[in-house]
């Protein structure tokens, strides 16, 4: 989804701007940067990231402001940690915006609705795993892949309608029948997007996955 910034109020673009550059700075405070310089690593990270821009510039939608498009942050957040995918989300969003596709102001919202939710929720439903189910290979493909993915890009969807609600970009009845119904489809192709990239990793790169435990 976009936030043209004709729609917004610039008091929230900015505000999420603000946001996220601490959000950012938090990541890089955060993150092993070290490893950066491990050669297979980077390669692994640098390589998401571009499969990430990809996908977020592959967009399909019923208005400009209303698109969809795959977001693939679920994997990157288990393989490289929260920090790491929030730099990735930095870098997709700075590549979005160099490349036309996105507009400067509203790069924080956006990265902030699809990437720092999608990490968010990942997060959480990681740490319930852990914390409360069994250690299992089945449980963190099918909870913390494919359900968490699923459950990433719904919650960043409706978010993001509820921004256009509350800015008066589109009315409640227009996006029930116009956006909504297509919720079902995201979830599903996310959820077997990122579960399938994760069943991938962890059976024949379980070294990439930081977040897995054999």
């Amino acid at each position: 989804m976009d936030f043209p910034p004709e729609l917004m109020n610039p008091a929230l673009l900015w505000a999420a701007n603000l946001l996220f550059a601490v959000i950012v700075l938090l990541a890089l405070w955060k993150a092993p940067l070290a490893r950066l310089r491990e050669n297979e690593f980077s390669h692994v990270y640098f390589a998401a990231c571009v499969a990430l821009l990809l996908l977020w510039n592959t967009r399909a939608g019923v208005l400009p402001a209303l698109n969809f498009h795959l977001l693939g942050v679920t994997a990157v957040t288990l393989m490289f940690g929260w920090a790491f995918a929030v730099l990735a989300v930095l870098a997709v969003a700075t590549g979005s915006v160099l490349s036309g596709i996105e507009v400067p102001v509203s790069m924080g919202l956006s990265a902030l609705v699809m990437g720092g939710i999608p990490i968010l929720v990942t997060s959480l439903l990681l740490r319930l795993a852990q914390r409360r189910l069994p250690h299992n290979f089945f449980i963190y493909i099918y909870i913390n892949g494919f359900l968490a993915a699923g459950c990433s890009i719904l919650l960043a969807c409706l978010a993001g309608a509820l921004l256009l609600l509350a800015n008066d970009a589109q009315s409640a009845a227009w996006l029930s029948y116009q956006y909504y119904p297509y919720f079902p489809m995201v979830f599903f192709a996310e959820a077997l997007l990122n579960g399938m990239v994760m069943t991938a990793m962890v059976a024949m790169r379980p070294g990439w996955v930081c977040s897995f435990d054999d």
